[in-house]
């Protein structure tokens, strides 16, 4: 079986409401979707995103320089294949651009190897668990008021969500502070409250805000300085016991390596998207397992579902529902847990129908 045809197709999901963090709103989501067909007829569909911007110069890669670098190989040899995309597009840097078409592509052909094997993609990458935790990061955005923060945070827990997480960033610590003061307030001291800077604060400042932040008992704290920034989260991990959380904006396992080994973090939130699909996903989450730390992946919960589900390290499923839309059977949350998909493939299928409206020609 060999590689024959490789098709691109961008499309542009607007935001259903404002989801402001501290470093950007999320007005869209732009997802180049690729469908990997072979020639003996079996197809592959895989896909990376971007937040509003640069979706068109990720699409335009894949055309033109990863997908050709594919054609005439063994989509079931995954890992050679992957290689040959990292070295064969090495110059233009490790990251970024690069790293998100890769992950599309690679997603892509372990569709295909699942199908090929008649399995769901949770059992061929080992099905350590049937089912997965579930919280919500999509009631504590940072352009909601105070009350409507609290009122929120409380609804989704009474859905059933095990947790929620709520944006921090503020131009004044203080009101980061009020924030979650409020909102552990009203869920109590035994719910699970974690929180999200985006970025949003130098190293001095998240010593200093974490110190303040220790007494509301938060599951962790993520991203809170730039992600170049290795040393700068490795001494706040040494001047708090809140864990540190983060990965949607590390790019390979070596970057990931370097923070692990620094003692930097706590909780690992690799991105298949944006990572280098679900090849390089597997390796950090496997590397995260040899240092006894979990793995909580961000975004993308259809497809991270059964990723998350396949490590004995798994942690958490992250609900922000941008996909329901444009697939044909969203996740149904039962016990505060999705179930891990037992449908061959990647575990749940795009409706085309619903998915053509959103088209950039």
């Amino acid at each position: 079986m060999k590689i024959a045809r490789v098709d691109v197709v961008l499309y542009r999901i607007p935001a259903e409401k404002p989801r402001v963090d501290a470093i950007q709103s999320v007005e869209a989501v732009e997802m180049p979707v690729v469908e990997v067909t072979t020639d003996s007829g079996l197809t592959g569909v895989g896909f990376t995103y971007t937040i509003g911007k640069g979706g068109p110069a990720v699409a335009s890669f894949i055309q033109h320089d990863l997908a050709p670098l594919t054609l005439g190989e063994d989509p079931l040899n995954t890992e050679r294949v992957w290689q040959k995309l990292w070295w064969g597009t090495h110059w233009v840097g490790r990251g970024g651009v690069s790293s998100l078409g890769i992950s599309a592509l690679d997603i892509a052909l372990w569709d295909i190897k699942a199908r090929h094997a008649g399995m769901s993609l949770h059992q061929l990458l080992g099905g350590a668990r049937d089912r997965m935790p579930v919280y919500s990061t999509d009631g504590g955005w940072l352009q909601l008021s105070e009350a409507e923060l609290v009122e929120q945070s409380m609804a989704f827990l009474e859905q059933g969500f095990v947790a929620v997480k709520m944006k921090l960033g503020k131009p004044d610590g203080a009101e980061d502070v009020r924030r979650v003061r409020s909102v552990r307030k009203a869920i109590g001291d035994d719910a699970k409250l974690m929180a999200d800077v985006n970025m949003g604060w130098k190293s001095h400042q998240a010593i200093d805000m974490a110190r303040r932040l220790e007494e509301f008992n938060l599951g962790w704290l993520e991203e809170p300085c730039e992600n170049d920034d290795v040393s700068g989260h490795a001494r706040l991990a040494r001047s708090t016991s809140i864990p540190i959380a983060l990965g949607e904006s590390l790019y390979n396992r070596y970057v990931f390596k370097e923070y692990i080994e620094a003692g930097a973090v706590s909780i690992v939130q690799a991105d298949v998207g944006r990572v280098g699909g679900i090849t390089e996903w597997m390796k950090v989450a496997h590397m995260a397992e040899s240092f006894n730390l979990s793995v909580s992946p961000h975004f993308l919960m259809e497809l991270h579902l059964p990723l998350v589900a396949s490590i004995p390290n798994g942690l958490y499923v992250e609900y922000v529902p941008y996909l329901e839309r444009v697939i044909e059977e969203p996740l149904a949350l039962k016990d505060g847990c999705y179930e891990a998909p037992k449908q061959v493939g990647l575990g749940f299928t795009f409706d085309n129908g619903k998915l053509k409206r959103y088209r950039v020609e």
